[in-house]
């Protein structure tokens, strides 16, 4: 079974002249739809009839709209009250739908900041993500989580600030490892003075606000004048903190020497594909970049693209003071009224912010280049892959299956999907087997569940279906794939096995064909691709399995105690910061939660306390 779409160039130009008639004089939007009324492509207008009416005339129909016409069944209009109004609107129907046509941001979580909770009595360092609130000190954003998490810990070496939840911070009767091994003062256990403390608050902010050198040289002479009284325990600690903090200037941080917070970016179309590139500049250190790499199927123009595109960014993360770009967007007006006027937006044409921008082409050149070599080798690897086994089709989506359970409890069946040369993580699907006791470990059971429940019912995510299914495990798995595509009349789609080797080590590894077995070469490129997906599926099946076995503990952890609600668990857990708090917690600690009474304490305590 394959969901076709009809591709008729003369209804969808009715569509179109049914609509210029129709429409509207007046801002709004309108959608283009197919044949099983998914939308197609969303657009705005000052004025909807003369807009859709341009689509009739010949000379301004590129292949892509001619291919969007050829597409369309019908075209709908919401009419609004302003400009902005059409604006805004186009944008979130645009995040709704994720039209073929329209320019989407597949990468929409906000960017995290390090946060250090100034509010606080004794202040915490932590990564953040969300709305940033005005009470507290926000540094980023950051690229990547893993760039956050080096810099606090390089923070922590250097300002030994804590990092702990209040929770736990406030339970604590002896410090902690991270004490041990020099990276907090162990403020919980009053180790340090409250004075003490907020100096070393003060100059964590003031090196992270850029006083790089200031802060550095504070240290050395503080360092200095401790060794000269002899107090070498106190040197030691400052040299230590010291060399903490060289080893994040060196490493983390490229100085620009100024003090400017700022965004490049830089849009760039090209060979049938566009690259947005973002770097992070703040206090005069680039604080890495990200960048968006997709394929050119836009019905837009490029000043189009990169309007949408700094609407969708801006709305999931605050933007700095000012914003450089190579080339300016459309509705640049609408979208500075949006961000409330308090953010610059220029293209530099000279000096050092200018050379930035070159500096940024170059990385977005070099993206078109290896996303060029990548293509061409992953092409030549399908196709490689189609010869060896002798395939229907070019395998360009690939679905890759695994199960998981933790001796036979919370099975997950888990799916990854690669397609166009990467692994698509919004496409991932698990799977919560569903059985007597939650406890099964039978392989076959748990794939003959997934299966029927991925090719049940061809709506939404479901109607897409791959050239090519990769599982984790023998015939007896295959042949259970093989009766279900069967019995869902779905003929185009080929299935093979990737099975361990006797002593299942990498590389031993057999690829399994219903009428053949195919041993590759330790060193076979196809070998190891194979490996990568599975090991892929394998990771997302395992990581399914754990968090269903923590969020059921955690729920079966009060089941037994009559009277312990949802209510309760979560206000334990929010005073507490974790379940072995909860379990460690005193009689007279539990009565101190609020909301919790003197009974439940109690109940609780007998409960956990039952075997002590």
């Amino acid at each position: 079974m394959k969901l076709k779409l009809k591709y008729d160039f003369k209804t969808g130009l009715e569509a179109v002249k049914k609509a210029s008639k129709t429409f509207p004089d007046g801002s709004g939007i309108y959608k283009f739809m197919d044949c099983n009324k998914k939308v197609l492509y969303v657009g705005k207008a000052k004025n909807l009839k003369k807009r859709i009416s341009s689509y009739i005339s010949d000379k301004t129909q590129t292949n892509r709209i001619k291919l969007l016409i050829n597409l369309t069944t019908n075209i709908d209009f919401i009419k609004t009250i302003t400009e902005v109004d059409s604006f805004i609107l186009e944008n979130n129907l645009i995040k709704q739908y994720k039209p073929r046509f329209n320019v989407r941001l597949i990468d929409d979580k906000s960017y995290p900041y390090i946060c250090i909770t100034s509010s606080s009595e004794w202040p915490r360092i932590k990564k953040y993500r969300g709305k940033l609130s005005k009470n507290e000190k926000y540094f980023g954003p950051y690229s990547s989580v893993s760039s956050v998490d080096n810099v606090i810990r390089q923070i922590e070496g250097a300002f030994l600030l804590r990092s702990c939840t209040d929770n736990i911070f406030k339970s604590r009767k002896r410090p902690c490892i991270l004490y041990q091994i020099k990276r907090c003062s162990a403020p919980c256990v009053d180790y340090v003075s409250k004075v003490e403390y907020k100096d070393l608050v003060d100059n964590a902010i003031s090196f992270l606000n850029g006083n790089n050198s200031e802060v550095k040289s504070r240290l050395i002479t503080q360092m200095k004048s401790a060794s000269e009284l002899q107090n070498y325990e106190k040197a030691a600690k400052l040299r230590d903190r010291i060399s903490a903090l060289s080893k994040i200037s060196n490493e983390t941080y490229s100085d620009l020497n100024n003090k400017e917070n700022f965004d490049v970016i830089f849009l760039k179309r090209k060979e049938n594909l566009i690259s947005i590139h973002i770097f992070f500049f703040r206090s005069g250190k680039n604080l890495g970049n990200k960048d968006f790499l997709f394929e050119d199927n836009l019905c837009d123009e490029t000043k189009k693209i990169f309007s949408q595109f700094l609407y969708f960014f801006y709305t999931s993360n605050a933007p700095p003071n000012e914003i450089l770009l190579n080339t300016k967007p459309q509705d640049i007006n609408i979208l500075k009224s949006l961000l409330e006027n308090k953010v610059s937006i220029k293209i530099p044409l000279k000096g050092k912010k200018r050379m930035i921008l070159k500096m940024v082409e170059e990385n977005v050149d070099a993206s078109f280049e290896k996303r060029k070599k990548e293509k061409f080798k992953t092409n030549e690897l399908l196709n490689s892959i189609k010869l060896k086994f002798t395939l229907k089709n070019i395998p360009k989506r690939i679905e890759i299956y695994d199960n998981s359970h933790l001796s036979g409890s919370n099975p997950t069946g888990a799916m990854v999907v690669f397609e166009n040369g990467a692994f698509v993580k919004n496409s991932y699907r698990k799977f919560n087997i569903v059985c007597e006791n939650n406890i099964t470990n039978d392989d076959y059971f748990m794939m003959n569940q997934v299966m029927n429940r991925r090719f049940k019912n061809f709506n939404g995510w479901k109607k897409k279906l791959p050239q090519l299914i990769l599982i984790d495990g023998g015939l007896g798995q295959l042949n259970i794939v093989k009766k279900i595509l069967a019995e869902k009349k779905i003929s185009n789609v080929d299935i093979l096995g990737i099975a361990k080797g006797k002593n299942r080590n990498a590389g031993d590894e057999k690829i399994l064909k219903f009428d053949k077995e195919f041993k590759l070469n330790k060193n076979d490129e196809v070998l190891f691709f194979f490996q990568r997906l599975r090991d892929e599926a394998h990771r997302f099946a395992v990581q399914s399995t754990k968090a269903k076995h923590h969020k059921s503990f955690k729920n079966s952890l009060f089941d037994e105690i009559t009277g312990i609600g949802k209510k309760t668990k979560n206000l334990l857990l929010s005073y507490f910061g974790t379940i072995d708090n909860i379990k460690t917690a005193g009689e007279e600690d539990l009565k101190k939660v609020p909301g919790i009474g003197i009974k439940t304490a109690a109940k609780i305590y007998k409960e956990f306390n039952k075997n002590v």
